[in-house]
Order: C-alpha cells, then structure tokens, then sequence
C-alpha cells in the first residue's frame, strides 16, 4: 500500500462515508460543514493547504483518507478516515503507518501527534496499540472533549 495525493473520484466517494453531523464532527472537527456538499467537502478539508493523502485499491476505491501538518514542533496527524466498507482490515494502521513516516521526513520532526474525542474508543485504542500516549498539549486545547497523543 502507498499513498496518493486524492483526486477528485476520492473525494466524491469519501462523501457517503460520513452520513450525519456526528461523525462528520469527529472525523472533520467543529468547524467541518454539514450536510456539506462536494464543494464545501474540499473547502474544508483544505485540500490545497495541508498534505492530503489516500490508499486506494487496484479499482481505484479509496480505502483511506489522512492528511497532516506541523504543529507546535510534531507532525500532526489529522482526519483519519477508513472506508466504512473496509473497516477492520488493518487498512487504518497502515494509514497511520504511512502518515507517520511521509510526516515526519517531510516535516523534519522526530514525532507525531493527533487528537482524538474521549468517546471515540475504536481509535483512541488503535493509537494506543501504534504506541501513542496520552500527553497534555504544551498550549491552550483547541478542541474540548479531545485528547492529545503523541507517538515518539
């Protein structure tokens, strides 16, 4: 699996993998539009902005989404997304894996991080089982009712 930049095919099936405010709100943040329509999806995923990235299969589904970006001195990983359909498969931990590398030679920075709500479980113990801790975040949290995770 490698990551590639998405194109506009991704995009349009990655809006039937969030299909109500909430999990748009988990997976895009607070400020992330919804019901969105194809152009507020790539506003507000400022695709022209931050490093986005997809894994796609040998059909040309996109399986994953990630994107990430510095901040305060790690490379900040930031809306990781699996296909619903393809949940479970190990695909995100690859996602992650991928992310992770690309970021931090990009970025010249020797750790990650990520936020992540409290009640999202699923993630919040895959980032555990990758190695990210729970860390306080070294200014004011941006994002109430998130933790801060830092992989070294």
């Amino acid at each position: 699996m490698q990551l590639i930049s998405p194109t506009k095919q991704h995009i349009q099936q990655m809006l039937g993998w969030f299909t109500n405010k909430q999990q748009s709100t988990t997976w895009g943040g607070p400020q992330f539009r919804y019901p969105f329509t194809e152009q507020s999806f790539i506003e507000d995923l400022k695709l022209d902005t931050l490093a986005s990235h997809v894994i796609e299969d040998s059909e040309g589904r996109c399986l994953a989404f990630g994107q990430y970006y510095a901040r305060v001195g790690r490379c900040h990983l930031g809306r990781l997304a699996v296909s619903p359909a393809h949940r479970g498969q190990g695909i995100g931990k690859q996602l992650i894996h991928l992310l992770t590398q690309q970021g931090k030679t990009q970025l010249g920075v020797s750790e990650c991080s990520l936020f992540v709500y409290e009640d999202n479980r699923q993630a919040y113990q895959l980032y555990l089982r990758l190695g990210f801790r729970e860390m306080d975040y070294p200014e004011a949290m941006p994002m109430a009712e998130c933790l801060y995770m830092v992989l070294a």
